[in-house]
């Protein structure tokens, strides 16, 4: 690599030499002329330039004015006069450039501007700025890698601390602890930390949300479980008549049952999450569905309650049951949370490019702070009026829907009742 750039520094300096020897005589030229077979020459006319020596010379080699170097000129003398280009020749062991320009342009006054520099003296000057500019970009490579070791060891010393937390992290499961983008000076390595913590805050909830839903799910189950051992007990020590025994039967029979709802919307929740629920793309008729659930509901009991249904045609396509499980939330707690002899409307419809389902109900409504909590799983706005839910069904239903490609909403008040919509994108008539 240092053999091609001394080849081609050498190849640069010549061709620069004979470049500036050709500007000096182009500029030298206007300081002669020859006119009427009179040789005139300005006072401003250069007999040497800096390296270059310039002659007037006939065709013959007779020297009018200037001179060669020293102890070239019988040599020089015998080279040819006239050449269009630079060129170099070999005197005394000295290699010298050359190159003439004729003056005038009649033929019988055929003298010439030569002009002779020697090689080695251009390449005193070219070579020292050669070795000024060696010595520039060295000085400047050294700087550089200066820095760049400077820099390196700044770099390393702030990427270690960063590892050095995440060690941490890692062997004493404290995810409390923060990388801080503010102790780091380099904007790439602050925007890292930053994205770790981000990392670290959503791992730190996660792990909170799980610590908190295995409480909540201990909570759920202890009080069926222990309603089961203590009608066991009461069982085995004090009852006598088979009436008894069937009540008790009875008893354990709807805290099992409890306990069966919990685990099914648990493990739909799990496989929801999971992405492990298989979707049957069906014909949804959600004016059939609405009925449907509201029949089985009445049947089943809802006291003084009214269901009051709008039904507007709504097709949509997704699976039948899942739909039928968030509508079915969506009535149960519009009935729980209902005042005596209160009412519930279901309406149906279609609102631009989707289908909905909106139950409103005119009871005790959700508080302001509460409705951002109310899809969490296990979130009670009133336990007291609601000991017989789990908290699972509204996150339940909104994971239902999310799956089909709609949301659920909710506008509600607190003291004059909520509404919930389903939306699913809608599905055209023709197709149902």
């Amino acid at each position: 690599m240092l053999l091609v750039i001394q080849v081609l520094s050498n190849a640069a300096i010549d061709s620069e030499i004979k470049r500036e020897l050709a500007r000096s005589m182009k500029t030298n030229l206007h300081n002669v002329s020859v006119r009427d077979g009179n040789l005139e020459i300005d006072e401003d006319f250069l007999y040497r330039s800096d390296m270059i020596y310039f002659m007037i010379v006939r065709r013959n080699g007779e020297i009018l004015a200037g001179e060669y170097p020293e102890k070239t000129e019988e040599e020089l003398l015998g080279y040819p006069i006239g050449g269009r280009f630079s060129s170099s020749v070999t005197c005394g062991g000295e290699t010298y450039y050359l190159r003439d320009v004729r003056i005038g342009k009649r033929q019988n006054d055929e003298v010439y501007l030569r002009g002779v520099v020697r090689k080695s003296d251009a390449d005193s000057f070219y070579r020292g700025l050669e070795m000024i500019s060696y010595i520039s970009v060295i000085s400047v490579l050294a700087v550089i890698l200066i820095c760049e070791i400077f820099l390196a060891g700044r770099i390393s010393k702030e990427l270690k601390n960063m590892c050095r937390i995440a060690e941490s992290v890692s062997s004493s499961l404290d995810i409390s602890k923060r990388m801080g983008e503010e102790e780091y000076r380099f904007h790439e390595i602050a925007v890292l930390a930053k994205a770790n913590d981000r990392m670290l805050d959503r791992l730190e909830q996660t792990f909170l949300l799980q610590e908190q839903f295995t409480a909540d799910v201990a909570h759920e189950l202890r009080t069926p479980v222990s309603v089961v051992m203590a009608q066991c007990q009461y069982a085995e020590e004090k009852v006598s008549s088979a009436e008894e025994h069937r009540e008790i039967l009875k008893a354990i029979y709807r805290q099992m049952k409890k306990i069966d709802t919990l685990i099914l919307q648990l493990l739909n929740l799990s496989r929801l999450d999971q992405d492990r629920m298989q979707i049957q793309n069906e014909t949804l008729d959600l004016v059939e569905m609405v009925q449907s659930v509201s029949e089985d509901l009445q049947e089943k009991g809802i006291g003084s309650i009214t269901i009051t249904l709008r039904l507007q045609e709504a097709y949509a396509t997704g699976d039948i049951g899942l739909i039928l499980i968030v509508i079915q939330n969506l009535l149960t707690n519009a009935i729980k949370f209902s005042h005596p002899n209160g009412q519930i409307v279901v309406c149906t419809g279609e609102e631009n490019d989707q289908v909905y389902v909106s139950v409103e109900d005119f009871g005790i409504g959700i508080a302001q702070e509460d409705q951002e909590f109310i899809f969490r799983r296990f979130y009670k706005c009133d336990k007291s009026r609601n000991a017989e839910g789990f908290g699972l069904g509204l996150p339940l239903s909104e994971k239902i829907a999310k799956k089909h490609g709609g949301r659920i909403t909710v506008s509600s008040e607190a003291g004059r009742g909520s509404v919930f919509t389903l939306y699913l994108p809608g599905k055209a008539k023709t197709d149902a």
